[in-house]
């Protein structure tokens, strides 16, 4: 990760590389870590990277980029199964000739005789077929892509909603959103992947409302509704222009696993700016843009605490942990929140705090506390 201050770093305008640079290594590495707790007793497990937009393997300053970050981290694994064993990794980008950069870029690698699973360019026709049969496989996969971008990148991504299933890292810069959508042609990839019903709403929706930013929230749902219609865990961040009302890029990670998609709150957490009270906005220069008064946050301390007196047949006499892992799904509610949520209903006298060894009421509730409603 960058040397600043991760909270610092969207105080710059950033390009889609800059971006993508400080966050998909460090998301990789978290995406083995929650990937491989799930196949811990496999007996050889194997997981996949892909990266639509490799580029040639180095940034504008000469310096590695996503590419070669991930084969260091593959290659100087520290985890407890060696991921230069079962990290396969492919490569591509819109440019061939950039794509054919990169592997030579890649061949110069000072280890890549020592990589296990040498990385596989896609641009060659063969080795998609290789790719094409790893995913029939039910490989854990992680695919960076921009969803508005080049017909191959929308097609995978196509393919992965119709079939794979795969955890889905998207980078995009909402320039292009309305555009290729209200543009999309029934021949369009894109048409296939909204489907006619949401094109049409799209349309209709731009054509009444003029406000910018309120087209742009509305084409944005209706993207992560095709996920969550798919039972996609969907976790998206706004990231806007510094001191300006204008989104730079969203950041949508969609995923069919708890694990994946809580490893990438964690990781965003540092770059997100908060409300008043604690609870993440999940965007990086957006507080300026919203009201000041808690109550019209869609998330709060105040919302959080209600939902959670509400749900006594749903967490009665459940861990701490438990109801955490279960309820913050969808939400932007992180660990602290919970704490301080219950918290609140234990002095209101809703909820009491048990010692799940003891069974005896606990003064400090702590997150193996069992939470009996009363």
């Amino acid at each position: 990760m960058s040397t600043a201050d991760t909270s610092d770093f969207f105080k710059e305008q950033r390009s889609t590389s800059e971006i993508k640079s400080e966050l998909l290594n460090e998301f990789f590495k978290a995406w083995c870590s929650a990937q491989l707790g799930g196949q811990r007793y496999v007996a050889n497990p194997a997981l996949a990277f892909i990266d639509l937009y490799a580029g040639d393997g180095t940034n504008e300053e000469g310096k590695p980029a996503t590419p070669v970050k991930i084969l260091n981290s593959i290659f100087g694994s520290q985890q407890k199964v060696n991921l230069n064993k079962i990290v396969r990794t492919f490569f591509n980008d819109e440019k061939q000739a950039t794509a054919a950069k990169l592997k030579q870029h890649l061949l110069q690698l000072p280890y890549y005789a020592e990589l296990i699973h040498k990385p596989v360019l896609l641009h060659e026709e063969a080795n998609f077929s290789l790719l094409a049969k790893l995913l029939g496989t039910d490989t854990p996969t992680l695919l960076y892509l921009d969803p508005f971008g080049y017909p191959f990148s929308q097609q995978l991504l196509l393919q992965s909603v119709k079939k794979w299933g795969l955890d889905v890292f998207m980078l995009f810069s909402p320039a292009k959103i309305r555009a290729a959508v209200t543009n999309a042609s029934e021949k369009d990839i894109l048409y296939e992947l909204f489907g006619a019903d949401r094109i049409a709403s799209i349309k209709a929706f731009c054509e009444k409302h003029q406000d910018a930013n309120q087209r742009e929230d509305f084409i944005t749902d209706q993207l992560e509704e095709i996920f969550k219609e798919k039972q996609y865990k969907t976790f998206r961040f706004k990231i806007s222009l510094p001191k300006k009302n204008q989104t730079s890029h969203y950041l949508f990670f969609v995923s069919k696993t708890d694990a994946a998609y809580m490893k990438m709150k964690e990781l965003m957490l540092s770059y997100s700016d908060y409300q008043e009270d604690g609870v993440p906005l999940f965007g990086a220069n957006i507080k300026h843009q919203l009201s000041l008064f808690q109550e019209q946050y869609r998330y709060s301390i105040k919302n959080l605490t209600a939902d959670l007196a509400a749900k006594a047949s749903f967490y009665n006499n459940l861990p701490l942990e438990s109801i955490y892992k279960h309820h913050n799904i969808g939400t932007n509610y992180i660990r602290g929140n919970y704490l301080e949520a219950f918290e609140q209903l234990k002095k209101a006298d809703v909820v009491t705090a048990i010692n799940p060894v003891s069974r005896q009421p606990m003064r400090k509730l702590g997150f193996t506390s069992i939470i009996a409603y009363k």
